[in-house]
C-alpha cells in the first residue's frame, strides 16, 4: 500500500536550500514497486562470507535511514570488483556513495572500496545473479567524504531476487576504526567500533552480485544524489520539480551492466503531489573523461493510475554536476546535482 506523500511539492524553481528540502521531503516513504525482469527468486544463504570469493557488485536504490532516522529516505550507489589478476585475500576496488536526504550534517558518504567479502548463491536467480557481500570503504583516502571522526564504513548487501524492492538488502555502518574486514559470519549486524547499522530492505532499486572477475581497464559510474529542475520539466503529463537518484554501473571492455534508480517528485494535472519512479538495468554504456552514457530498459511507475510497466528504453547521461534522462523517447531537461555525489572513474 502506498502512503500519502508527506507534503505538496514546492512550486518554486529557485535553487535555494529550502526548495531542495521541499523536493526531498516530498519523496514518499514506502511503496512496493512491481519491478520486472523475472519473478522474485528467494536466494538466501547461510554460507559464510569469504575474502577469496570472485565477485562483482553493482547496485542503486533507496532505503529508509532507520533506526536513527526511520522516516528519512536515503539513496545509495555501489560498485565493487576484484582487481585484475586477483587470486585471494579480500582486495577489492570500487566505490560506495550514500546520501541521507535530510537537513543534517554528516549525511554524505563517498568512499573508495578497499575490501570485499562475498558468497555466491547456488542456485542463482534466473538472471544469473545472487549472493551476499560486505564492502569496506576507506574514509581516510584522499577525496573521501565521511562523518567527522569516522575512519571507515562497512556496507552489507544481499541480492535475493531479480527484482530488488522489498527483497534485496542494503545496510551501512559508520566506524571509528580503520578499514578492516568483518568476520565471515557478518550478516549486517553490529560490529565493534561502529555505529548501529543503518538501512535495511530496499524500498526501491536493485542490487546484483555476480560471480565475475574484474578486468583491466574497467570503468564504473557510482552516484547517490539529488537535484532541482531549473526550468519546466514534464513526463506523461506530470510536472516535475526535481528528484533523487542512485546509480551503480560498470563497463568492462565494452560489456556493460548495473542498476539505476530515479525518483522524481512532481504535480499531477489535478494539482496533487505525485512521485514518478524509474528502475532500470543497464545493458550498454560509454564511460570516459569523467562522463557516462547509460542505456537499457526500465520499469516505469507513474505513481498514480495504471500499475508499473516494464520494457521502457532509457538513456541517461551523467557528469560530475548532473544528469539528463531520456525515457520512451522523451528527453527531460538536465537535472543539476544539488546534493550528493556522481563519480565516473
Amino acid at each position: 500500500m502506498r502512503y500519502a506523500p508527506i507534503e505538496r511539492i514546492a512550486r518554486s524553481r529557485a535553487a535555494s536550500f529550502i526548495a531542495i528540502l521541499a523536493v526531498l521531503m516530498s519523496i514518499t516513504l514506502s511503496g512496493s514497486l512491481a519491478q520486472g525482469r523475472v519473478d522474485p527468486f528467494a536466494a538466501g544463504t547461510s554460507n559464510d562470507l569469504s575474502g577469496d570469493t570472485v565477485a562483482k557488485i553493482t547496485g542503486g536504490g533507496t532505503v529508509l535511514a532507520a533506526p536513527l532516522y526511520p522516516n528519512t529516505v536515503a539513496t545509495f550507489g555501489v560498485n565493487a570488483r576484484r582487481p585484475a589478476g586477483f587470486i585471494s585475500g579480500g582486495a577489492a576496488t570500487g566505490r560506495i556513495s550514500y546520501d541521507r536526504h535530510r537537513d543534517t550534517t554528516a549525511r554524505h558518504i563517498n568512499v573508495p572500496v578497499l575490501i570485499m567479502e562475498a558468497v555466491i548463491t547456488n542456485p542463482q536467480t534466473s538472471n544469473g545473479t545472487g549472493g551476499d557481500a560486505s564492502l569496506v570503504g576507506d574514509c581516510t583516502a584522499v577525496g573521501a567524504t565521511c562523518p567527522s571522526g569516522d575512519q571507515s564504513v562497512v556496507v552489507y548487501l544481499e541480492d535475493n531476487s531479480d527484482s530488488g524492492a522489498n527483497s534485496d538488502v542494503f545496510k551501512i555502518l559508520f566506524c571509528s576504526t580503520p578499514a578492516a574486514a568483518p568476520p565471515p559470519t557478518f550478516n549486517g549486524g553490529a560490529l565493534p567500533g561502529c555505529d548501529a547499522p543503518e538501512g535495511g530492505t530496499l524500498r526501491s532499486g536493485n542490487i546484483q552480485v555476480h560471480s565475475t572477475a574484474g578486468v583491466l581497464g574497467e570503468v564504473t559510474t557510482t552516484a547517490a544524489a539529488a537535484g532541482i529542475f531549473p526550468a519546466s520539466a514534464s513526463l506523461n503529463g506530470v510536472q516535475l520539480a526535481g528528484g533523487i537518484f542512485g546509480i551503480g554501473a560498470q563497463n568492462a571492455s565494452g560489456a556493460s551492466g548495473g542498476d539505476i534508480e530515479i525518483q522524481f517528485t512532481g504535480m499531477s494535472l489535478l494539482g496533487l503531489s505525485q512521485q514518478v519512479t524509474i528502475v532500470g538495468w543497464v545493458t550498454s554504456s560509454t564511460m570516459a573523461g569523467g562522463a557516462a552514457t547509460l542505456n537499457g530498459n526500465a520499469v516505469l511507475d507513474m505513481g498514480e493510475g495504471p500499475p508499473p510497466t516494464g520494457g521502457h528504453p532509457f538513456s541517461i547521461s551523467v557528469t560530475p554536476t548532473g544528469m539528463t534522462v531520456t525515457i520512451d523517447g522523451t528527453a527531460l531537461p538536465t537535472l543539476p546535482m544539488s546534493d550528493g555525489f556522481i563519480t565516473v572513474e
